[in-house]
């Protein structure tokens, strides 16, 4: 049975100045290196990806006062003892208080908590864990170029852009390159040279990625 504590003093104060944000630098692969990829592989990546923290439930809390679906919960601010997560989707009970954050201790595996509006809490044994996800806030982008295979003496790549890790189709392309004509191919600044390539895989080497945006 899930343990829940309820505290009605020393009123919680829910901190709403986001997530601490990670920024990852994509740039693959190394300029000069030999590198093979199989059909449907990344070739060529570049762009900057944000992320933000995120709380996963990974099993419904039934709880006395407030059920707790097993969901993503992504971080809307924190403070020095406790981060502070969105409680959209969890559910009170009818004479429950309303939900304004979920809550857990910065440090170790503590109870996660639901905090009310009027500054109560109701805390439970839930298992959980934090990962960082694409942020929805900040504009994450990436470029690639993917190896869909040969025909004879030509190649096909694929280009793709992503936007906060969603594919943008209107920006997508197929080419066709001829390596009889050249075993140097670029893409919209990106530019490699090809080694040895068949209906499987391309081996290549990076001679220039795709300029910064």
């Amino acid at each position: 049975m899930l343990l829940v504590i309820i505290f009605l003093s020393g009123c919680t104060t829910v901190k709403y100045n986001g997530s601490p944000m990670a920024v990852k630098n994509v740039d693959y692969p190394p300029v000069g290196q030999e590198v093979t990829a199989y059909v449907g592989d990344h070739m060529v990546e570049k762009g900057v990806i944000y992320e933000e923290q995120v709380l996963y439930v990974k099993r419904r809390v039934d709880g006395f006062l407030y059920d707790i679906p097993s969901n993503n919960y992504p971080q809307v601010g924190f403070d020095s003892k406790q981060d502070f997560f969105s409680a959209v989707g969890v559910i009170r009970g009818a004479l429950s208080d309303p939900i304004e954050a979920l809550a857990i201790k910065k440090q170790g595996h503590s109870k996660l908590c639901v905090i009310t509006t009027l500054g109560g809490r109701a805390c439970y044994d839930a298992d959980y864990e934090r990962h960082g996800r694409v942020s929805e806030t900040k504009n994450s982008f990436q470029q690639t170029l993917i190896y869909s295979g040969r025909v004879g003496s030509k190649i096909n790549i694929g280009y793709r852009e992503f936007s906060n890790n969603t594919a943008r189709p209107a920006f997508n392309n197929e080419v066709e390159y001829d390596l009889s004509a050249s075993r140097v191919i670029g893409y919209k600044g990106a530019q490699i040279e090809v080694l040895n390539a068949d209906n499987s895989s391309i081996t290549y080497k990076l001679i220039r990625n795709f300029p910064n945006r």
